[in-house]
């Protein structure tokens, strides 16, 4: 496994490319793109996605984490998986929906075993492109905004993630290139306390 972390210094471009919505943008300190890859042919040795995250959450050892995504990406029968997921673990979700379309799901999770399980079920998102929140606080609203669809603007409830207290979040990028670490929170503020939630020998310099 390699690792490669980069701080992003221009948050406004990061957060328009990212299609992130956000309350109290301006107390937003740091954003970091982490990149991992294996150039190991064993296929069997190669660590999935799910396990990746987790492993850092549990590094991190600060839980509940909670999950947000919208659903509407997802098969019914990948929704039902997932739905069945949480209800069988005992987890604490609620349900969000904008129209009958958008349909968002946010799941708190306190421990590890259950967040690798739901990130199997639900983590596909990610690679259709679709809306995928990690995050150390609840911070997933739903606001009136001013947004562009199709070239036409107009009024619309959308998820704003809301930077006004200290808080991390992760939004995995599109078809899971990559992911950024978004924190106003001391303990995110430098590169080196990042690479520390890392193996160091699987950090590239």
């Amino acid at each position: 496994m390699h690792i490669y972390i980069e701080e992003k210094p221009d948050h406004a471009k990061i957060i328009k490319e990212y299609h992130v919505v956000m309350k109290g943008q301006e107390r937003l300190k740091t954003i970091f793109l982490v990149e991992y890859y294996s150039e190991d042919s064993n296929e069997n040795e190669i660590i999935s996605d799910e396990k990746v995250l987790t492993q850092l959450f549990t590094r991190l050892n600060r839980f509940p984490v909670y999950l947000s995504f919208g659903l509407y990406e997802l098969t019914d029968s990948e929704i039902e998986d997932v739905i069945s997921t949480v209800k069988q673990r005992k987890l604490p979700y609620t349900q969000t929906s904008i129209n009958k379309r958008e349909t968002y799901m946010i799941i708190e999770v306190n421990q590890p075993e259950d967040l690798l399980q739901v990130l199997e079920k639900s983590l596909s998102l990610a690679s259709y492109n679709g809306y995928y929140l990690i995050s150390l606080t609840n911070l997933l609203k739903f606001e009136t905004r001013s947004t562009r669809r199709w070239f036409v603007k107009k009024e619309r409830l959308v998820p704003v993630v809301d930077m006004t207290e200290p808080t991390t979040f992760l939004k995995i990028g599109f078809d899971f290139e990559n992911v950024l670490i978004f924190s106003n929170e001391a303990c995110f503020d430098a590169l080196e306390k990042i690479e520390a939630f890392f193996p160091e020998d699987e950090i590239e310099q």
